[in-house]
């Protein structure tokens, strides 16, 4: 995550208070924090969900905030100690709220004692009241001076308390999501993102998304015949290979196993069945050599199964059918793309 210096975050704080009063929406944690981190460019694809919508025509609410709280920010599988670093940064965005509020309320009294002595200077009270009115003006500016300068402190130590929370959120949300093995998104993140997915498409029907299932052809027998260390090995070349073929919001994942999972964004089965075949092909012309004795362990290939999401489809429903289409292209040879069960495309 980048870091920001703390006159920065303070800025983006005050920003993220202001959309919020701007917009008419309570200053909630989970609020303030959907403004917060889409402001602080920290999260690409919940600043662009927000630009998106604010461009739209139609003004955010309340409802909508909490949506994207939930999709963007909280998800849905976290684990335990990201729940406990979620509800401190809750807490630190509360009590910049609650110093902001309080600061209101402050600023307003000073304003009614502004308002209350300017009433008695244009009485013409005379000398007398004139020296009066500025020794309590000067009173007042100076006790507002000193709330602005412990609410400026306050602000600072809040903000630093967030910026580090945030840090340590993102690197126990990694461990969450991320498989140990192949450095990829896990199974978790997967279900998250497809639902994610999922969800946007229910709203944006013009654009497509697709599903790839990759198996690697006999793991088994490669692992017995060559120990269960050069099989991490594959395991870890596939990941990166297929790293290597995914960008912007796609996602590449270990499924299970030797199984792996990637969401394209954007795709239609015409385009993803063509990353497939890149992809099977890319995998088979490797060759591999053990580290150490320079032995060859021969050729590694994969089936894969393509399904393109369909309107009102669940998330089950997809993989079924791309699960169907992997086992066509297994019963079909192997080291080949099937994009749904009909269509076989062998690699030559």
């Amino acid at each position: 995550m980048p870091s920001l210096a703390v006159s920065d975050e303070q800025s983006i704080a005050h920003r993220a208070w202001n959309a919020l009063h701007a917009r008419a929406i309570p200053p909630t944690p989970r609020s303030f924090e959907v403004f917060y981190t889409s402001f602080s460019g920290t999260n690409r694809a919940l600043a662009d969900r927000v630009s998106t919508l604010e461009t739209s025509g139609q003004p955010l609410t309340a409802q909508q905030v909490e949506e994207l709280y939930r999709a963007y920010i909280q998800g849905t599988d976290e684990a335990g100690a990201v729940d406990a670093d979620a509800e401190e940064i809750a807490e630190a965005a509360q009590n910049i709220v609650a110093q902001i509020s309080d600061n209101r309320e402050a600023l307003r009294q000073y304003g009614g004692a502004l308002d209350h002595w300017s009433g008695n200077l244009n009485a013409g009270s005379g000398i007398d009241g004139l020296m009066r009115a500025v020794a309590a003006l000067t009173a007042e500016t100076a006790r507002a001076s000193a709330r602005n300068r412990e609410l400026e402190a306050q602000l600072s130590t809040s903000v630093v308390r967030i910026s580090r929370l945030r840090h340590d959120l993102v690197q126990v949300r990694q461990e969450a999501t991320t498989d140990a093995l192949t450095g990829i998104a896990n199974r978790r993140a997967f279900d998250a993102r497809l639902r994610r997915a999922i969800r946007h498409a229910q709203t944006d029907t013009s654009t497509p998304f697709s599903l790839l299932l990759l198996d690697v052809d006999h793991f088994k027998r490669f692992n017995d015949a060559h120990g269960h260390r050069t099989g991490d090995h594959v395991l870890r070349l596939i990941a990166r290979l297929l790293a290597d073929n995914v960008k912007g919001r796609d996602t590449a994942a270990r499924f299970g196993g030797e199984e792996f999972a990637v969401l394209l964004a954007g795709a239609d089965l015409k385009a993803a069945t063509s990353v497939a075949r890149q992809i099977c092909e890319r995998l088979a012309a490797q060759r591999l050599i053990k580290r150490g004795t320079g032995e060859p362990v021969g050729q590694i290939t994969a089936s894969i199964g393509v399904a393109q999401h369909r309107a009102g489809e669940s998330g089950a429903a997809l993989i079924e059918r791309a699960d169907a289409a992997l086992y066509e292209a297994k019963n079909a040879g192997r080291n080949r793309v099937c994009a749904e069960p009909e269509r076989d495309l062998p690699i030559a």
